[in-house]
């Protein structure tokens, strides 16, 4: 049994996912962590320094408005902000870029949102196996970040 969807229609429905992210969505700055070149504490086995690919790579997205997430336990009451962004898998490849996986970092609005799941399931239509389209979950966490802080006293 064939696919029902050819190259020709797959890569239309890669250019619908382009065109909305860049007359709709916003530019986001994407940092890919680059575990390989990241060093590890030999004792524990945690991160030590982590290395991002370059700068950052600049990528049209789609981006839902975030949502505040209320978190309270022993360090106090602070508030998560959680959202979702769509990014086409054909501005990824343009760009020589992987998949936004679990780590990896997005600055978008001048705000940076923590990675914390991507699934290729959004876009993927009928038998063909390609995406044309990654749905991403973002967190920005509040704890600890030197905008959080307020200096007017």
């Amino acid at each position: 049994m064939g696919t029902l969807i050819g190259d020709c229609d797959q890569c239309f429905l890669d250019s619908v996912a382009q065109e909305v992210n860049k007359l709709a969505g916003v530019t986001a700055t994407l940092f890919l962590f680059e575990e390989g070149k990241s060093i590890r504490n030999p004792y524990y086995g945690e991160s030590r320094d982590r290395v991002y690919k370059a700068n950052g790579v600049e990528c049209p997205i789609f981006f839902d408005s975030p949502d505040k997430s209320p978190i309270s336990g022993e360090e106090g009451f602070r508030m998560d902000k959680t959202s979702r962004l769509f990014v086409a898998r054909a501005d990824l490849d343009s760009r020589n870029l992987r998949a936004l996986k679990e780590g990896d970092i997005v600055k978008v609005w001048d705000l940076y949102f923590d990675v914390t799941k991507s699934s290729a399931t959004m876009g993927r239509f009928s038998d063909s196996g390609h995406t044309s389209l990654y749905e991403v979950d973002v967190v920005r966490r509040t704890k600890a970040l030197p905008e959080g802080v307020n200096m007017d006293g």
